[in-house]
């Protein structure tokens, strides 16, 4: 089977490491990838790469910054055009058995639209993952509790100059070309990592439509338990005492809890503290009692698999998401984490088993659910084994690949 991906980037975040994951899987397994990016990271991969995007990309993006927001929309929308005929060419030359869509919304400047769905469409049936909501609202990754997605995004959106950014006035047009679009196409699934998200697909736009549940999966091998004691011996960290991981692609995104974690140092809380980052940037100005232990941002995945498994416990304080991978590395290095009940978590965080979810929102049940887990570490409870038995259950590479394979054939 030959499968073509279209996703913004072909590497950076966790929407095009899960595809490339799934990439790797499929050719093991005999079949053939090829990836359209706007974003090619110039490696080598076991998949052929290719970028979809206007040759005048680069000083489209230039000329971008700095524009008020609807001159910044206008431009976008000259660039529709030549993506959507680009895509058309290279679906034509290449003539996939399956086109898979993954994000899409980085791609915006270089005229990537709901339109490719269309355009994808024409050619194969289509996979679209929902690595974030923006495949089923007018224009946001994530509605923090908004539900005008269902009924249909319109120009009282709260949000509309967060990324993606979009002029009030085009919100509503946007909301209904999405759910145009979707109703148009025969042979359409959509895939949610989490239960949370296929709910709420189904709630508005994709009503009526495919929408199975498959978790993102990772290689067992590569992802699996290292001595605690060797771990933190190859990465120089503290030899004895508890260390609390926290792993995030940039660590001043709010998005990914930066601004909650900044009020867990400075409220009153577990001390000493000792936090492990891995991440770009830094985290915050520890408070009395915190001492920050950085690692920067760690792109080889072994060395991510020795962080995992130095640390004693994963803080993830994202306010929203879907089911991260930071959650899934670490539980198949034995890791357990500590969470807030949002999105996907739920799936993911199981007391006893995988780790404790706070019991709301915000710093204070987050501050306790952090200490009910290192009291329970403090009795010798680590649940290592029961996080990497149901990685091994639930989320291993096989599994991922077979679930999709199941999908194409069917659609």
């Amino acid at each position: 089977m030959h499968i073509v991906m279209i996703s913004d980037h072909e590497s950076r975040g966790g929407a095009a490491i899960a595809a490339g994951r799934l990439a790797v899987g499929l050719i093991t397994g005999g079949h053939r990838v090829t990836r359209l990016c706007a974003y090619p990271d110039g490696q080598t991969h076991p998949w052929a790469s290719e970028v979809l995007a206007a040759s005048y990309f680069p000083l489209r993006r230039a000329a971008r910054r700095g524009l008020p927001l609807a001159v910044r929309a206008a431009l976008d929308d000259l660039a529709i055009a030549p993506a959507d005929n680009a895509l058309r060419r290279a679906l034509a030359r290449l003539r996939p058995d399956v086109v898979h869509l993954h994000n899409l919304h980085g791609g915006i400047g270089a005229g990537w639209s709901p339109r490719l769905l269309a355009v994808a469409a024409e050619v194969a049936p289509v996979a679209w993952t929902f690595h974030d909501m923006w495949p089923i609202t007018g224009r946001c990754v994530y509605s923090y509790g908004c539900e005008r997605f269902i009924r249909g995004c319109d120009a009282a959106c709260p949000t509309p100059h967060d990324y993606p950014s979009l002029p009030p006035p085009r919100i509503a047009a946007a909301w209904e070309l999405r759910r145009h679009t979707i109703a148009a196409v025969p042979r359409l699934a959509g895939v949610a990592p989490s239960r949370w998200m296929q709910g709420q697909a189904l709630a508005g736009m994709w009503a009526g439509q495919r929408v199975e549940r498959i978790a993102n999966g990772l290689d067992l091998d590569t992802y699996q338990p290292v001595d605690r004691t060797v771990a933190r011996r190859a990465l120089g960290l503290p030899a004895t005492g508890t260390l609390v991981m926290v792993a995030m692609p940039h660590l001043a995104d709010p998005r990914k809890g930066a601004d909650l974690l900044k009020a867990l140092a400075t409220a009153p809380g577990p001390r000493p503290l000792r936090l492990i980052t891995m991440g770009a940037g830094q985290l915050l100005t520890p408070g009395a009692g915190v001492e920050i232990l950085p690692l920067g941002y760690v792109a080889d995945e072994a060395r991510r698999a020795l962080a995992y498994s130095a640390a004693d416990l994963l803080l993830h304080a994202a306010p929203e998401d879907n089911l991260p991978l930071t959650v899934i590395e670490a539980m198949a290095c034995g890791t357990p984490t500590v969470a807030l009940p949002v999105g996907g978590l739920p799936d993911l965080v199981r007391l006893g088993i995988t780790g404790w979810l706070a019991d709301g929102r915000g710093h204070q049940p987050l501050v306790a659910a952090l200490a009910a887990a290192l009291a329970t570490l403090a009795t010798g409870q680590s649940l290592r084994e029961s996080c990497r038995a149901v990685a091994q259950a639930e989320y291993g590479l096989d599994l991922f690949v077979e679930r999709h394979l199941h999908l194409y054939r069917e659609i």
